[in-house]
């Protein structure tokens, strides 16, 4: 007897294991189903996020049951693949894109598949939304650049700022990479970012080749800005001369010529020379010339130099990088 229940019971048994096995299945979105979609934010940088909300409504308007499962998909970037029906009706999934620009169209579908028919009695239907990643060709940022000073000299560093604008002319928010390179010399950083203002800084690093330097920037999708920096030699020697080399004691005019070369003992044009003199009045800044040469007047008046004990009149010059050279001349 005990063995002819046996079958019975292990029926039994598989029948109550089934029917727990059902009731611990995802709920099947029914026939009719609708789902609507929204991205937030719907316009995001080439490496952002946005946050997908689906909520899903029953052919009666009740929300969907918990646990429903919202199959997600984009056609660029990545997203979370699956996510499921919260208590409120509502589902998320978090979007990332890529660094690739354009419209992104992101799906949600609920069912056997997104382009219709039936999966386990259920009803299959989808919704989509489209995200802009990066700036539509029509919302170009502008961006303008400067440097400051544009004038350097071998070795030596300048400040490059860089003003971000959006389409609008708002200033670009902040976080976002500008992309600088130069012909000569260096950038640090190459990549600075915004700040909240729209601006970006960098420092630009002459190194050790004169000549001039072409510095570009770009951000995302905008038009190349560029501004131009003149590197200049740096001065290795310094000569001073004066002509005439003596002076009676009356008025006076002398003409003092100082001429600094390269390291290659080439001359070198642009260069600042500082003038001074112990007695009269000298220009005091002069710049050198394309033969390597700055001259200066020293005048010089009778009064200045009664006193016997006035021999001479030292005359210094001297340039970044070369030092100092002096020069006497004699009072007669």
């Amino acid at each position: 007897m005990k063995d002819s229940l046996r079958p019975l019971l292990l029926i039994a048994v598989l029948v109550v294991l089934s029917v727990l096995a059902c009731g611990k299945a995802s709920p099947v979105a029914p026939s009719g189903t609708t789902l609507s979609i929204s991205a937030n934010p719907s316009a995001i940088g080439l490496n952002g996020t946005s946050t997908i909300t689906v909520i899903g409504r029953q052919p009666n308007g009740n929300p969907l049951n918990p646990g429903t499962e919202i199959i997600f998909s984009a056609d660029k970037g990545s997203i979370d693949s699956v996510a499921t029906i919260q208590s409120n009706g509502i589902a998320t999934a978090t979007f990332r894109a890529d660094g690739r620009s354009g419209t992104v169209r992101v799906s949600a579908a609920t069912g056997g598949s997104a382009g219709g028919g039936t999966s386990g009695g259920g009803g299959s239907t989808s919704a989509s939304v489209d995200i802009q990643v990066g700036l539509s060709s029509g919302d170009k940022p502008t961006l303008l650049l400067s440097v400051s000073p544009d004038s350097l000299a071998v070795k030596e560093t300048a400040t490059v700022t860089a003003i971000a604008r959006n389409a609008d002319g708002s200033p670009a928010a902040a976080g976002q990479t500008i992309i600088m390179t130069a012909s000569l010399g260096s950038l640090s950083p190459d990549r600075p970012k915004t700040k909240s203002d729209g601006t970006a800084t960098s420092t630009f690093h002459a190194g050790t080749q004169s000549g001039a330097a072409k510095i570009s920037a770009i951000l995302g999708a905008s038009d190349a800005a560029t501004v131009d920096v003149t590197i200049r030699d740096l001065a290795a020697t310094l000569g001073l001369t004066a002509a005439p080399a003596s002076i009676p004691r009356a008025d006076s005019s002398v003409t003092v010529t100082a001429t600094v070369a390269n390291a290659q003992q080439q001359p070198l044009a642009g260069a600042q020379v500082t003038f001074k003199s112990t007695v009269g009045s000298i220009t005091p800044f002069v710049f050198t010339g394309s033969d390597g040469s700055a001259t200066a007047t020293l005048t010089v008046k009778q009064s200045e130099i009664t006193n016997p004990a006035i021999k001479k009149i030292t005359v210094t010059a001297s340039t970044p990088g070369a030092g100092e050279a002096t020069f006497d001349i004699t009072i007669q």
